[in-house]
């Protein structure tokens, strides 16, 4: 029963965020904005409003700390990552990041993530081997749905390095341990393969 529960609410989360995306989406840039307005503006992007406008906003300081310059009160918190991707992660989803951030085993739960505005791209081998763009893949709007739990939801699902339609559910980071499921919301060309 509760795999079904956590299954519709996956679909209920995908089908809500095909709704709210529009197909004139522009990919974000890598730039992390520095002043609060430019930087909530863009965390807007990650998440439909209702999800964004209750969320906490967690902005990187220059000391390496994080501020909060909203507080929430669902659950979810947004932030723009280090390769300036919007994104809106929810509890189990922070979990699961803090979990891998340490190196230990990631919570067997699953986690949803929104990246509406799409993302940087990235190397799907490895998110630390960026910089080669090997395995180089870049998705337009998506969710992510990560954790433990999810690993079972994976095995339907394309897993090649080298992810051949990234308008299409596959599987990132396949056989790591921060292997996920990403889910377009809506089809957009981009840029896959193993040389960007």
């Amino acid at each position: 029963m509760n795999r079904f529960y956590a299954l519709a609410s996956v679909g209920f989360c995908v089908a809500f965020a095909a709704f709210t995306t529009t197909s004139a989406s522009a990919l974000p840039t890598e730039e992390v904005p520095k002043t609060e307005p430019e930087y909530i503006a863009k965390v807007k992007t990650a998440a439909p409003p209702s999800v964004v406008n209750n969320a906490t906003i967690t902005m990187p300081q220059a000391d390496g700390s994080s501020k909060t310059v909203q507080t929430g009160s669902n659950g979810f918190t947004c932030f723009i990552g280090t390769d300036g991707t919007p994104e809106c992660d929810d509890q189990n989803a922070m979990e699961w990041r803090k979990a891998l951030q340490a190196k230990q085993e990631p919570p067997n739960k699953i986690g949803l993530i929104f990246m509406l505005a799409g993302d940087t791209g990235t190397s799907n081998h490895d998110h630390a081997e960026r910089h080669t763009h090997k395995h180089w893949v870049q998705t337009g709007p998506h969710v992510m749905i990560v954790g433990g739990a999810a690993r079972e939801m994976l095995s339907p699902y394309p897993r090649d390095l080298d992810v051949k339609d990234a308008t299409q559910p596959y599987v990132m980071f396949p056989g790591k341990p921060n292997e996920h499921l990403m889910i377009p919301v809506h089809s957009q060309e981009l840029t896959t393969g193993s040389a960007r």
